[in-house]
């Protein structure tokens, strides 16, 4: 038994109870604050209806219709310097106290792009400080950087330093989100997992109808931000400090003791008994590993508890012979046991993989982001889900940005809150059933095709703002479902050894997409309304096309290495290449022989 297969054994006599519930509440309110920062600009910085404010007392005039110019009495234009504001839906925004209109219109996506900037640059932060320093330290700094960047946010009086401050936020959300996910999964029941996981989603759409009816009721941006995520920031303080960092992290990096004392913390807040400390180091504890290796050789190479490793030669009859070693360590008394059984054979029976991180530490940092290039099914695979996630981040908050193609915005939000919520909660039974490459691809064409069929009513004057309602929440209604299937879907098609650093480039892709999405919503639909729906209905059905050339995931185990995707892809035995690209996937030290 592998020490990862223990300590879920652990986690599974320790049930759910107050210490998971620290974890469960930690990623509520971290979760729950995030659509503040990543939608709030519907409610905060929305383009406003205003007019040139021209002087009384002088025979200047607007020019031509324009509120941009005006044309003094000697009939010379001139720009306008400034404006009244429309202040029957918002009493106040950004872009009314800073005057972003006319010429300093393009500000007001840059607001939202800048924001998804930061996003991005902080999913990669967020990747790097929660390998190498811990699931927990991640959040505790974000979560401290978003405090501190909210405070300047909202209190400063230059624009420059607002957009800074929203740039570093980007950053500092980002840096909590995943971490805090990891958190609740890694501290979960296992036969819980992927109801956890759709349960933590909701506190997101639940937020969305908050945030709708707060704005409804709040009209000034500064006094809508601090009231949607001040007291969700104080609270959340306290209880992240009463949280344990990850025992899998722990385990995985070698920290047994630490990941002891924190499954008897949770045993006594759980109320459940455990092991002694000695039997439970045991369960837990780094055991045994196969190597594969070649003609009776002895192998000399990393720690076996941290590395994996797969070898074939051929001999003089081009025929693979291989004797399996089995190495067995036992930490109480740091013994090691060899047994060889040796055979020739065509195939390879079986690459082993050790849980125990071969990808933690070994090797250079970079070697983890050159393996997703350097096989032809690893390029595959990656330039496929990173196109994907790139073109469903265009639509996933596309859609919410374009509130102001509607008479009310708060109802409009707060009804795409409310879709969001069967969106998460009924994916995994149909899921389940139909495959995920199934339901990925039937939401985004049905999503494309209603999006699309949104401009054809348009265009035939048959645009009726209910039935426009309808559709457009149908199609986020989809859209949701794909993105929260796709967060199960990317991780199956990923091998172990790769799988945090594919995920990582996954939602780098979808931040990137997420940049795009303002500047299509606030600059293109200026001059043309019905390019905004063109553009997410294409997105969603070539990415509806790309799904198709991913393999099916459904009641498949899960791929270890590389070898293993190249013969899914390819539904034949492994052959000599397939082994020679999992020992280049593997990440190893430099210089660490195999005789």
């Amino acid at each position: 038994m592998s020490s990862q297969e223990g300590l879920d054994e652990v986690l599974t006599k320790l049930g759910i109870g107050p210490w998971n519930f620290l974890f469960f509440t930690a990623n509520f309110l971290v979760t729950t604050v995030l659509p503040t920062f990543l939608i709030g600009s519907e409610f905060m910085n929305p383009m406003p209806n205003f007019t040139c404010n021209v002087p009384n007392n002088t025979h200047t005039a607007s020019y031509n219709g324009s509120e941009c110019v005006m044309v003094d009495e000697e009939n010379v234009q001139v720009p306008c310097t400034s404006w009244n504001y429309d202040t029957s839906v918002f009493h106040s925004t950004i872009a009314m106290e800073w005057d972003l209109v006319c010429e300093k219109a393009l500000l007001i996506p840059l607001y939202q792009t800048i924001y998804t900037v930061g996003c991005l640059l902080g999913s990669i932060l967020a990747a790097y400080v929660a390998h190498r320093f811990g699931r927990r330290w991640a959040v505790r700094v974000g979560a401290l950087g978003t405090v501190l960047g909210t405070v300047v946010f909202l209190t400063t009086p230059w624009l420059y330093l607002l957009l800074a401050s929203r740039f570093i936020l980007g950053i500092t959300v980002s840096t909590m989100i995943c971490p805090s996910f990891m958190l609740c999964m890694e501290v979960c029941v296992p036969r819980l997992r992927p109801t956890v996981g759709v349960v933590l989603a909701l506190p997101y759409a639940l937020m969305m109808i908050f945030l709708a009816l707060l704005a409804y009721f709040v009209r000034d941006w500064r006094t809508l931000h601090a009231a949607a995520t001040f007291p969700l920031l104080l609270l959340f303080i306290p209880v992240l400090y009463l949280v344990d960092e990850s025992p899998r992290w722990l385990l995985v990096h070698g920290r047994v003791h630490e990941t002891v004392k924190v499954l008897q913390r949770g045993a006594r807040l759980n109320k459940v008994m455990l092991p002694e400390t000695t039997i439970l180091t045991a369960i837990i504890s780094p055991t045994s590993e196969d190597i594969v290796a070649t003609n009776d050789k002895s192998c000399k190479g990393p720690d076996p508890r941290n590395m994996q490793i797969a070898v074939v030669e051929s001999d003089e009859n081009s025929q693979m012979r291989c004797a399996v070693i089995k190495l067995e360590h036992n930490l109480g008394d740091g013994s090691m046991k060899t047994h060889k059984d040796g055979n020739k054979s065509n195939t390879i029976s079986k690459i082993s993989t050790n849980s125990l991180g071969a990808e933690d530490g070994i090797g250079s940092w970079w070697a983890g982001p050159v393996a997703l290039v350097r096989s032809s099914c690893m390029r595959k695979i990656m330039c496929l889900l990173v196109t994907i996630y790139f073109l469903q981040g265009i639509v996933y908050l596309g859609l919410p940005l374009s509130s102001n193609s509607f008479s009310s915005p708060f109802l409009y939000m707060m009804l795409l809150g409310v879709v969001e919520v069967p969106a998460y909660s009924l994916t995994a039974p149909i899921t389940k059933r139909l495959g995920r490459r199934t339901v990925i691809s039937f939401c985004f064409f049905t999503c494309g095709i209603l999006l699309l069929s949104l401009v054809v009513l348009d265009k035939i004057a048959f645009s009726i703002e209910l039935v426009n309602l309808t559709m457009v929440l149908l199609s986020y209604l989809l859209v949701c479902t794909s993105f929260q299937v796709s967060f199960l879907f990317a991780p199956e098609l990923l091998p172990t050894t790769l799988r945090s650093w594919g995920t990582a480039a996954c939602m780098v892709s979808s931040n990137i997409g997420y940049c795009v999405s303002p500047l299509i919503t606030d600059y293109l639909t200026e001059d043309y309304p019905w390019i905004s729906m063109v553009a997410f209905g294409l997105c969603a059905i070539l990415a509806g096309s790309l799904v198709f050339l991913l393999p099916e995931t459904n009641g498949q185990p899960m791929l270890e290495t590389v070898a293993d995707l190249r013969k899914r892809l390819s539904h034949k035995k492994l052959s000599k290449t397939d082994i020679d690209d999992a020992i280049t996937n593997t990440n190893y030290k430099e210089g660490s022989p195999l005789d």
